[in-house]
């Protein structure tokens, strides 16, 4: 309880201390006064009486120290006085102080953006339920892993498994909504009836599916999203309940999902973050086809289960499987499972923790340079410090002063921070790749926050405690001489040091972007296999009720086909289900092999599929290497015939020529069909420019009617006339058709490099702002060494030194810094670039041409910031050199 008084005492205190100063002040001036008068008392004069009194009081100020430390907080009065007087230091130098709130602001708002992408991305929970006990399920197919399930699949997951809770699944399709108002297109997740109630804790309006409307064969149910149901629907809060036409079906509208509401899952999943509308299967899931792969399924761990568990489960459940179904069996199932937040950031992961290493290298960078601007200014603080500590002042209370300064110079530094970094926040969202759904908010969170401030508080420290050190590092007798020039010239080795340091953080930032840069040249150099100038792609779905048969899907795309081709200004056009880089729908795949192959050999080796019309190579701008294309009357006899790539050709034909040979494949139906090879295509990059991920094979769109299909054209038209052009034609075949995923090919080939574009442009912003910086410490330090050698450069000159030979003294000296940066930076590029492997496409890891590029502009640029101090010192006047104090 006395702690508590004592405590709440000195609080007090702390807050009213201007009062208790004024009181402190009166009573010590009172005992002053009595001793006085006692002294005149005993005959002295009144000054006397004075001097007197104060030698027999003894110190005030030590006084007032002790009475402070008994009825105050010493540490926050302390503080509070460090504070008040680095705020007057700083604002007597307004250039020094800006420019190092600027250098500061660059390096720690660098951090503060590149962290909140990586809180946003890899350290925060995705925004789901017990997101931590979410996995994605995989099947594994021989070699091919990250495969899709099936319907009974899912089924036996769920009667077998003791550690999930529960398993969801979801098939991305498309979808129109037709009635009032124009047909609008929308992304349809057609999911499980738990998925949605797994991912969310409950709708906006209405309710989640229930399990009776799943396997109905009919849809009858649909929860919207809240975009859709704003903007088609005006937020109708009384559509609940209510029927919409949905592919041509009446389908009652039973929830909306939450405005925030968006499916994060990994890329090459085929599920967009954004989708309008979600219906429940309508197929009995155990009843289809056990080798009829589509379903996304993810699983919920029961509590306590982790990721090893699970996996051996599941291992188990795969074995029984493939004992059990021969289906299972002939393609070798597996089963993993992935954590949803891993498997999501697994692509984007490395490039994130090597950016945020650059900045910290950049931050570093800042500091050394802030550290080199302190320590030139500690020389002209040297006489007040010394003046403190021959006063009295201890080295620690020195120190701590200077910290203060330095903190509270970060500080500020850390709150320009914030500004640059908002800005910073908008170019990453800009560049943002896939992988990156969950960074939607521009606004940083309280955790980014006190990244910042605590980044800027360790920095303060770090670049001010060299200084501090070394300033109060006092010889008083030689520091209190008037000659004490001297002293200058042995801080210039620190200086020095930190030079170097700054060189060698620069090379590697430098090194890195410049293997980063490489391979964005390299993926702009990469052949997909096709030419995506003057092309235009727009998607359709023929999935509604006009088209409940195989045959009106056919006749509407060879319709369309014809009507464009017949337009002045169209080159060709071409229809196929899956354009290339475009991961919005399912991809299909399956196993393939020649005709005749033994069983061994069936069932190991897969291809993508592709149901096309003939002229699509055409209007891709595709080689065929071998045999023919597609033609009309293929598509009318409706042929077995198929066209495949080099690989597939390579594959199952190494030694011979593939045209002309039969190979089993899975038709549209999914069913084993054989068919004849009629042609060879060069490989088209459909998933990555650099890996050939599958091969391909093509079918007849009448032999594999797929509802959902995209338009290729090529023409030399203007892209809003070409688009008018296309709108037309489709509403000419069908008013009620509509027409969405309008885009140049141009923009998928540039989605794929959207990855390597994202890194290497912060790399390359990061590597400038390091040779910035760089140069910058090293024509202060240059700057800095002719400003103190004044006097000893006069002399030189007076004593016949020519202005050549003073030009090559103060470059020797100064390079000398650089050169040892350059060999550090060097030695640390080769030991740190084979981190940034994972990243680089073209260019290997330590590349000698990269790494010597980088030493060599480090080399030039810390030239050029030594010629102009270098070029200064040639000028000086011989005898105003000598005259200088």
């Amino acid at each position: 309880m006395r702690r508590m008084r004592t405590l709440g005492s000195r609080l007090l205190g702390f807050f009213l201390r201007d009062r208790r100063e004024q009181g402190l002040d009166d009573e010590l001036q009172s005992h002053l006064g009595l001793l006085a008068e006692e002294n005149i008392r005993r005959g002295m004069s009144p000054d006397e009486a004075r001097c007197a009194a104060r030698r027999e009081f003894g110190g005030v100020e030590q006084t007032k120290e002790s009475y402070r430390e008994q009825r105050g907080l010493p540490f926050l009065d302390a503080l509070w006085q460090d504070l008040r007087f680095a705020v007057r230091i700083l604002a007597k130098k307004p250039g020094f102080t800006t420019i190092a709130i600027a250098t500061l602001a660059v390096g720690i708002g660098a951090n503060t953006a590149i962290f909140s992408v990586v809180h946003s991305v890899l350290l925060q929970a995705l925004p789901y339920p017990d997101s931590k006990r979410l996995t994605v399920v995989w099947s594994i197919f021989g070699t091919e892993g990250r495969a899709p399930a099936s319907g009974p699949e899912l089924v036996y997951l769920r009667e077998r498994s003791r550690l999930f809770e529960e398993f969801g699944g979801i098939w991305a399709q498309r979808g129109a909504l037709t009635g009032e108002g124009e047909p609008e297109h929308v992304r349809l997740g057609l999911v499980t009836s738990n998925f949605l109630s797994m991912l969310a804790t409950k709708p906006e309006l209405g309710r989640f599916f229930v399990p009776e409307e799943q396997g109905t064969y009919s849809a009858k149910s649909v929860i919207l999203s809240d975009a859709l149901w704003r903007h088609r629907f005006g937020a109708n809060p009384r559509l609940i309940g209510q029927s919409v036409r949905l592919n041509g079906h009446p389908i009652t509208v039973v929830g909306v999902m939450p405005p925030d509401f968006k499916i994060i899952f990994p890329e090459g999943s085929s599920v967009p973050p954004e989708m309008d509308a979600f219906v429940p299967f309508a197929s009995n899931l155990a009843q289809d086809p056990r080798d009829q792969c589509y379903i996304r399924v993810i699983g919920r761990l029961r509590k306590g289960v982790a990721i090893p568990q699970a996996q051996a489960e599941l291992e188990s459940i795969a074995t029984q499987l493939r004992s059990e179904f021969t289906e299972f069996s002939e393609q070798a199932l597996g089963l993993q499972a992935v954590p949803l937040h891993g498997d999501v950031v697994r692509n984007v992961r490395p490039a994130l923790i090597a950016l945020f290493g650059g900045v910290s290298l950049v931050l570093l960078i800042a500091c050394a340079n802030v550290a080199n601007l302190l320590l030139s200014r500690a020389n002209e603080r040297q006489k007040e410090i010394t003046l403190r500590a021959a006063m009295g002042a201890a080295r620690g209370r020195v120190i701590r002063q200077l910290l203060t300064e330095s903190v509270l110079l970060s500080c500020l530094g850390g709150a320009a921070a914030l500004l640059l970094g908002s800005w910073a926040m908008k170019l990453l969202l800009s560049l943002r790749p896939a992988g990156m759904e969950s960074l939607v908010a521009t606004s940083f969170s309280l955790p980014v926050f006190g990244f910042t401030l605590t980044l800027s508080i360790l920095a303060g420290i770090l670049f001010g405690l060299a200084p501090a050190l070394g300033t109060t590092k006092l010889n008083l007798v030689e520091s209190l001489k008037e000659g004490g020039r001297a002293m200058a010239a042995g801080k210039q080795r620190p200086r020095n040091v930190l030079v170097a340091a700054e060189v060698a953080l620069g090379f590697v930032l430098l090194a890195g972007a410049g293997l980063l840069l490489q391979t964005l040249a390299s993926l702009l150099r990469v052949n997909p296999g096709f030419n995506a100038e003057h092309v235009m792609t727009v998607r359709l779905s023929v999935s509604g009720a006009k088209y409940q048969t195989p045959e009106s899907a056919i006749h509407f795309f060879r319709e369309l086909q014809k009507n464009l081709a017949a337009a002045n200004g169209i080159d060709s056009v071409g229809v196929t289900s899956h354009l290339p880089f475009d991961d919005t729908l399912p991809n299909w795949y399956g196993y393939y092999w020649p005709e005749g192959a033994p069983k061994t050999e069936q069932n190991t080796v897969m291809a993508d599929h592709r149901s096309i019309l003939p002229g699509y190579f055409q209007s891709l701008g595709a080689q065929l290497v071998a045999g023919r294309d597609f033609d009309p009357i293929d598509t009318q006899e409706n042929r077995p015939i198929a066209i495949i790539d080099d690989n597939v050709a390579a594959r199952a034909w190494p030694s011979g020529s593939a045209v002309g040979k039969k190979l089993n494949v899975e038709n549209g139906n999914f069913v084993r069909d054989t068919v004849e090879v009629i042609g060879v295509v060069k490989h088209i990059q459909s998933h990555s420019l650099t890996d050939q991920v599958r091969g391909q094979i093509y079918l007849l769109y009448p032999r594999a009617v797929r509802a959902h299909m995209a338009v290729t054209v090529r023409s030399n038209i203007d892209s809003q006339s070409l688009v008018r052009l296309i709108r037309r034609e489709v509403a000419n075949l069908d008013k009620d058709m509509p027409v969405y995923g309008i885009l140049p090919m141009n923009e998928y080939v540039e989605k794929a490099r959207r990855s390597a574009r994202f890194t290497s442009t912060l790399a390359g912003i990061m590597a400038v702002i390091a040779v910035l910086l760089a140069c910058t410490g090293i024509y202060g330090v240059a700057s800095y060494s002719v400003l103190q050698r004044t006097g000893e450069i006069g002399v030189r000159m007076a004593l016949g030194a020519r202005p050549g030979e003073i030009f090559a003294l103060i470059m020797r000296q100064s390079m000398l810094p650089v050169m040892i940066g350059v060999c550090v930076g060097l030695g640390l590029s080769l030991a740190l670039t084979p981190l940034l492997s994972q990243l680089l496409v073209g260019v290997r890891a330590g590349d000698p041409l990269t790494i010597a590029a980088a030493g060599m502009l480090l080399f030039s640029v810390g030239g050029l910031a030594c010629y102009v101090p270098a070029r200064r010192a040639t000028r000086l006047d011989p005898i105003a050199a000598l005259r200088y104090e």
